[in-house]
């Protein structure tokens, strides 16, 4: 018949698939919300670079005027004073054209940053502690599945499902199954407890049979 999933299992196995499910759907759209606010936010920083673009042009602009102004130095009297004011104009550009590119190399280094950053520092988190737990929820499932159909309507499997029962349903629910649910297990009344526990598991509890 094989081994029987072990019943000492964590706290979040002890969940039922309706409630996995509910924390499946919340964990995504966690992941989902912080996904989209740090593209929302890299797209803002982006927007920034387009301040970059208009400082190159201008510095572009500004040294092409200085440039403009090279023949006008040949102007007896006033060449020279011109010649000086060019050079000052054509620096300005390039010292303008410099920090804009500057300042857009930098943009684009904080969008990815800021939005990495935004993405994976609220989500990394959640997703270690929340991964593993799901995993052990599905290994565990699928080895009760297992069991199941190598066990068939073993009463020792039965009796398994039965006590795993009292250990992961809530109290409430015991209730609804047997008003007298530890006294059902001590006399061998298993197939109500362990119906519930494979529903619980999100597995079809009409595949235990009510005993002969």
């Amino acid at each position: 018949m094989g081994t029987f999933p072990s019943a000492s299992s964590r706290s979040f196995i002890g969940g039922s698939s309706h409630s996995i499910r509910v924390i499946d759907l919340a964990v995504a759209a966690w992941i989902v919300t912080w996904i989209v606010v740090g593209l929302m936010v890299g797209r803002e920083v982006a927007n920034l670079g387009q301040l970059s673009d208009t400082v190159v042009t201008a510095g572009n602009a500004i040294e092409q005027t200085g440039r403009a102004l090279r023949p006008l130095e040949r102007i007896p009297l006033v060449g020279p004073s011109l010649a000086q004011v060019r050079g000052q104009i054509e620096a300005a550009g390039r010292s303008a054209v410099a920090s804009g590119e500057a300042s857009r190399d930098s943009t684009t280094r904080l969008r990815t940053l800021l939005g990495l950053s935004i993405i994976l520092i609220p989500t990394i988190p959640l997703a270690a502690v929340y991964v593993p737990l799901r995993l052990s929820w599905a290994r565990d499932v699928r080895a009760v599945r297992r069991s199941l159909r190598r066990a068939g309507n073993d009463p020792l499997f039965t009796e398994f499902l039965a006590r795993r029962a009292l250990q992961h349903l809530p109290y409430h629910r015991l209730r609804e199954v047997s008003p007298t649910p530890w006294a059902d297990v001590a006399a061998g009344r298993h197939d109500s407890l362990a119906r519930a526990e494979l529903e619980r598991l999100g597995l079809a509890p009409e595949q235990i049979q009510p005993a002969a």
